[in-house]
Order: C-alpha cells, then structure tokens, then sequence
C-alpha cells in the first residue's frame, strides 16, 4: 500500500485549477517530464519542492501528500470490529502485527490509539503464552500513556488513565496503580 498520494493530489489539484503540466514545471522550474513523472509517482520530487508546491496550490503539506493522520469515529469503529473478528480467526502474531502497523501509520489519532490499546487488552487472553500476554499490556500502557500525554480530550486522557490502570492490576503491580491515580483521601468521609 503507498502511503504517499502525491502523483493523485498533483493531479486532482492541476485540473481544478485548469493548469497544465507544463505551466506546473514553468512555475516549478523543472521540465515537464519530471512533473510527469510526480503525477505517475515513478518518482517524488524533492523534499525542497514541496513547500513550493503546497503554496502554488494553496495546501498544506499534508494535504500534499496525501498524508491523513487521523481516522474518523465510524472509521475506527469499523476496524476496531474486523481486528477483533481477525484475533478470533487470524494467527495472533499476525493481527498484533498488522495492529503494530496500523499505530505507526496513525500515530497521531489518539482515540485509535485509545481504541487500538482496549483492543490489546480485550484480546490478551489469545496470546499463546502468557509472557506474550503480558507484553501485548505493556504495548497497551505504551498506547495509553501517549494518549494521556499528547491529546486535547480531557474526557479522552481520563479514559486512557482508567485502562492503563487496569492494565497495571492485570500486570499484579497494585503499586504502579497506587502511584498513577493516587492514594484515596479517607478523611473525607461522612459520618
């Protein structure tokens, strides 16, 4: 699978503009061939021309490329179901693969991120061994900790703290759950 639609978004962007690939590589100062070539994605330009690019079309980088770092809720619903569907019927090396994928590709989409750990917590029990189990907790505080830190869901990061505490008393270390969420304050019992 390409992660990078340029060749697509060169052109999507060069005909809602009515431009020509030669008025693109006139502006670009390259030949036609190259943009050709862009377009085809037989190769890229350099990494110097895509800021240029990006204003010529008024995009961002991002856009650019191709590059969508965040899924929609259906989105992640849905794949959330076929990685649960594929740990019951596929080897579990390989879905905690295509999952380990899956979280390099969308790094940056904390509620998958969310989603990806609960899914590993879920489906623990598959491991073949239990040392395999407990690494697949470990991957899940790993997911959690980062949704924790970087997202600006407050709901979210709340969430993440609750699983990664779990996951902490699935790992028998009541200690790191003491220290994450805190000692209760007794003392304000009611009488």
């Amino acid at each position: 699978m390409r992660e990078i639609n340029l060749g697509r978004v060169l052109i999507e962007n060069r005909h809602k503009r009515g431009i020509t690939q030669d008025e693109l590589a006139a502006y670009m100062g390259v030949s036609k061939a190259a943009v050709s070539k862009w377009e085809t994605g037989s190769t890229y330009p350099d990494i110097a021309f895509l800021p240029q690019l990006a204003r010529f079309f008024n995009i961002s980088i991002d856009e650019l490329m191709g590059y969508e770092p965040q899924m929609e809720k259906e989105e992640i619903r849905k794949l959330y179901r076929q990685l649960s569907l594929d740990f019951a019927s596929e080897p579990y090396h390989e879905v905690v693969g295509h999952c380990q994928e899956i979280v390099k590709k969308y790094y940056s989409c904390f509620p998958l991120l969310y989603q990806i750990g609960s899914l590993y917590v879920n489906h623990r029990m598959l491991a073949p061994t239990q040392k395999e189990a407990e690494r697949l907790l470990e991957e899940a505080i790993h997911l959690f900790k980062r949704v924790k830190a970087e997202t600006d869901d407050v709901d979210l990061a709340k969430q993440a703290l609750n699983m990664e505490a779990l996951c902490l008393l699935s790992l028998n270390r009541p200690g790191d759950v003491l220290d994450l969420v805190g000692e209760p304050d007794f003392s304000m019992t009611s009488t």
